[in-house]
């Protein structure tokens, strides 16, 4: 063989007429044949490899890795997973969303991208941003735009570390009649029906914007939704609040907000401070909310926002608390063992796959991010914590997957309550379980139902009606939906349901918090369905560290305490799947004096007069 033209292959395999059966798998310039030694240490290179891939293949499977690796290890292996998952996941989404604003799936031209977006840097964002915001956003005849991303320009050679905020303006206006406000709402969305987008610097904008709704006048009230219910809370919430129609405009797990989220894990690797942090989330909270103004009626006035999925919560609540201080909240919950068969039932349906893709390509479905990511792939890590280390790791990394961002998600809530003087958050603590006819209102009391009581009292928070009823008409179309919802759910976590022994293994995990119990108890401050209901607890707490209790309990405390006792003691005999937050273990006696059994004040005080 020609040794000019040998060299050009790395295996050659000559022709039984030609040369007889010989392999030459080197080439040199004297086409030297290779080596007995050549030959073992090629295989030898080879067999290596391919049992090194086998070796980091097979450490992927997660029940391998719970018999190879250490709790810590285990840990920190499936954590890389959720930072990969969540992060990928954003970035798909973000295609999605300009996808869509770039004319869907039949019309989008990724080539077109650099060219169709108008791009401001941050020389010259003061005065055409300005110009901007009067002209394109506040006038009464223009469009408001939607925020199609958050993200950095890496082509941009110049700062490729500028975070830009990505905004498409709709060619048509929108409706200022509100019964036609959600149909009027989704034309002006409609894939390709934008007549400019722009890159903007994301700081810079956002202080300019943020001023700019400072120096506004407003009526309109925002409530953010938490969750720590794998999503379905959230969700009911929203539908119900859809369904009756009662004023109230509703943004759905805005996907810019899982951006958002993204970059606040990630602050100590950007150059964005905490006081940018919450004037960002000010001025796009606020433009999201100018957006669908057409939407919101008179009887409310009220613009819902959940936020996506309980595994941003422990970074997007704090922030949005501190931020919208005086607008409402509502945290809503449920059990841990309920919210993880809810968060594997999601897994089956969709798979663990980030690439997530809307059934429709409709701004309302594209816009969000996907549930079974935002419910499932914790973004927030615990603090650490060797026994919840080792509980973790004796469970699937599903399971584990769900509890950890379950867990971030109640841990949040506690740390922030713990803060009540400070923080001033005071939110509606919404229990799933008298939503779902799942609890009384005394621990273990399974047989009142309470959701309708429970359903008309949040409802009357969102709207903020609760000094005047809501319509009849408006209840019996949130009973409607409520009843259709808890059925839906019921049929979704078939076959999905945990055995005694998954039940146990997760409560363990739970329990090495140490603040959260187990068992039927309710998260501080639960708001008792009842007429004169209040957010602040007005009951004494029980002596075994247990959250607030029903009615019926506090004259059964001194009774309870010795049995509180044993039972936070041992975590393992459980009757219950839910579990709640405890503030601490002392007796804390309540600070209000109930009126109907007692003076406020000593009457022999007093002089007759």
């Amino acid at each position: 063989m020609d040794s000019s033209t040998s060299c050009a292959a790395a295996i050659t395999t000559t022709d039984d007429d030609d040369n007889g059966d010989t392999n030459s798998f080197f080439c040199s310039e004297s086409s030297t044949s290779p080596t007995a030694t050549d030959l073992l240490v090629f295989y030898a290179t080879a067999a290596f490899s391919t049992l090194t891939l086998s070796v980091l293949l097979i450490m992927q499977i997660d029940s391998i890795s719970r018999l190879l690796l250490s709790p810590e290890r285990l840990l920190a292996k499936r954590r890389q997973e959720y930072k990969y998952t969540n992060e990928q996941s954003c970035e798909y989404n973000t295609l999605l969303l300009r996808q869509y604003i770039g004319g869907g799936k039949c019309h989008y031209n990724p080539k077109m991208e650099s060219v169709v977006w108008e791009k401001f840097t941050k020389h010259d964002i003061d005065e055409m941003m300005e110009t901007i915001i009067q002209d394109e956003i506040f006038k009464e005849e223009a469009t408001t735009p939607v925020i199609g991303a958050i993200e950095q320009d890496l082509t941009d050679e110049n700062d490729p570390n500028t975070y830009y905020l990505f905004l498409a303006f709709p060619t048509t206006l929108p409706s200022q009649d509100t019964a036609a406000a959600a149909t009027t709402t989704d034309k002006c969305s409609m894939p390709g029906q934008y007549r400019r987008r722009i890159r903007v610097p994301l700081i810079q904008f956002c202080e300019l914007l943020a001023k700019a709704f400072e120096a506004q006048m407003t009526s309109t009230t925002l409530c953010f939704v938490a969750d720590a219910s794998s999503g379905m809370g959230s969700d009911i919430l929203s539908t119900i609040v859809k369904r009756c129609n009662h004023g109230v405009a509703t943004i759905v797990d805005p996907s810019w907000m899982t951006s958002l989220s993204i970059l606040l894990s990630k602050k100590t690797h950007h150059s964005i401070t905490t006081d940018q942090f919450e004037r960002i989330a000010f001025a796009l909270c606020r433009l999201d909310a100018w957006r669908v103004r057409a939407s919101v009626g008179r009887s409310s006035r009220t613009v819902l926002f959940t936020l996506p999925g309980q595994s941003c919560i422990p970074h997007l609540l704090p922030l949005l608390q501190k931020v919208f201080v005086h607008e409402r909240h509502v945290y809503v919950y449920d059990g841990c063992c309920h919210s993880v068969e809810l968060g594997m039932a999601l897994r089956t349906k969709y798979g663990s796959s980030y690439r997530q893709t809307p059934v429709n390509e409709v701004w309302t479905e594209v816009s969000c991010s996907p549930k079974v990511i935002s419910a499932t792939f914790p973004m927030a890590p615990m603090r650490p914590n060797r026994e919840l280390y080792e509980s973790l790791s004796k469970i699937n990394g599903v399971q584990a997957s769900i509890v950890e961002a379950w867990m971030a998600s109640v841990d949040t809530f506690l740390d922030m309550k713990s803060k009540e003087k400070k923080n001033y958050y005071t939110p509606f603590v919404c229990r799933m379980g008298f939503l779902m006819k799942r609890s009384g209102i005394g621990n273990g009391d399974g047989t009142s139902d309470l959701s309708e009581m429970a359903l008309k009292n949040v409802l009357e928070y969102i709207t903020g009606s609760k000094s005047r009823s809501l319509p009849s008409e408006v209840m019996n179309n949130a009973i409607s939906c409520l009843e259709e919802m808890r059925t839906q759910y019921e049929d979704a976590v078939k076959g999905s349901e945990l055995s005694s022994n998954e039940k146990i293994l997760i409560e363990k995990c739970v329990f090495a918090h140490k603040s959260i119990l187990i068992g039927e108890k309710t998260l501080l401050d639960t708001v008792q369905p009842k007429n004169d209901w209040s957010l602040k607890a007005t009951k004494k707490l029980k002596s075994c560290a247990c959250c607030i209790g029903g009615e019926d309990d506090e004259d059964e405390d001194a009774e309870n305490e010795e049995d509180g006792e044993q039972r936070s003691s041992k975590p393992d005999e459980v009757d219950k799947d839910d579990v709640a937050v405890a503030p601490n273990s002392k007796k804390v006696r309540s600070k209000y004096v109930d009126g109907k059994n007692q003076f406020a004040f000593d009457p022999t005080m007093f002089n007759k007069m």
